[in-house]
């Protein structure tokens, strides 16, 4: 399994959608059901229902389904809405005082709540909260022709479509924050050359609680050349093909880095698949023609790492077998030996 690191949390939208079905829908559903008032209202009844149905189907359902029952679920509510705007005099669905303070309460709150469940999605966002929107003004103004007026000064329907489109604007303008704020942590810890993860994220990055892992720590032979003889542009542009070998090796199952320069580093979930791996990466950049019919080669050093051990130690080892890599004539791996009982033990420390 990939591991995760620590600028893969869950986005926003996974976050909001944990909350509003297993907070927010299931306080909803208590409200109105300990008010009492769907009793003599078959549109809050129903509500009630919808909200409970979305909370424990969310709980039940796995993990990867659930991004999908949110446009069910909010498909659903649309729907029910929109049949008691257009339902016209008939009396059971016509609204009531409590039906009205729940549109004129929850309207606003479902809109932000919606922009943030969908903030992967801002176009399906908009689209959604413009089409409830309408649905509340029209039907508030048809309660309102029914007789449910609070006050002889006050047009409900447009307080509605104001007070939607002020919360609209809020969350919009939060989701772009998050956004914008999320960019720059990748761009932060991301190498903007080939795309990998920087020293600065392998420094940040927080200790592997599960177990061991394996550290390779791989240089560009002869790297120099490269630039004298061809120029820094195809110099570069072999730094970007060989991070494209890593990750395609590494096929999720590791995180690659690059540490600087010419130099990268491989953190390997399987201590025990690390060689074959590693070998992998060196055998296929070995195998490649790069500018020119440039040919380039990989010396890497690769060991252990315990868990609890801190990962310098691990890097330190790595990085001397890599030394000894190149004093032996470079293109190929040499294994560092494990870490001693005293490097164990003052890791733990």
């Amino acid at each position: 399994m990939p591991h995760r690191t620590h600028i893969q949390d869950p986005p926003l939208h996974d976050q909001v959608g944990r909350l509003y079905f297993r907070a927010v829908l299931p306080a909803v559903t208590l409200a109105l059901a300990f008010s009492g008032e769907w009793r003599g209202s078959p549109v809050l009844l129903v509500l009630t229902l919808i909200a409970a149905l979305g909370a424990l189907v969310h709980l039940l359902l796995p993990e990867r389904p659930r991004d999908v029952f949110r446009y069910g679920f909010v498909g659903v509510v649309l729907a029910f809405l929109l049949l008691v705007a257009l339902a016209g005099p008939q009396q059971t669905l016509r609204g009531t005082p409590a039906t009205l303070s729940v549109a004129l309460l929850f309207t606003p709150a479902t809109l932000m709540a919606w922009t943030l469940l969908f903030a992967d999605r801002p176009r399906t966002a908009l689209t959604l909260n413009a089409v409830l929107t309408t649905v509340m003004t029209l039907l508030v103004w048809r309660w309102q022709t029914q007789g449910l007026q609070p006050g002889p000064l006050l047009n409900l329907p447009l307080l509605v479509a104001v007070i939607s489109a002020t919360a609209v604007y809020y969350a919009l303008t939060f989701t772009q924050m998050n956004a914008r704020y999320h960019a720059g942590e990748r761009d932060r810890l991301r190498d903007p050359l080939t795309g990998l993860l920087n020293r600065r994220a392998l420094n940040e990055r927080p200790p592997d609680p599960d177990g061991d892992l394996a550290v390779a720590v791989l240089d560009i032979d002869h790297f120099k050349r490269v630039n004298d003889t061809h120029g820094h542009v195809a110099g570069d542009r072999v730094l970007r093909a060989v991070a494209d070998v890593m990750q395609d090796t590494l096929a999720g199952h590791g995180e690659a880095y690059r540490w600087g320069g010419e130099e990268f580093v491989l953190l390997l979930p399987d201590p025990g698949d690390a060689p074959a791996l590693v070998e992998a990466v060196r055998r296929e950049i070995a195998a490649r023609h790069f500018t020119g019919g440039q040919r380039v080669t990989l010396s890497a050093g690769l060991t252990r790492l315990s868990a609890g051990e801190d990962l310098t130690l691990a890097f330190e080892r790595a990085d001397a077998a890599l030394r000894a890599a190149k004093d032996a004539g470079r293109d190929r791996v040499v294994l560092a030996p494990p870490a001693p009982p005293l490097d164990r033990r003052a890791a733990g420390r």
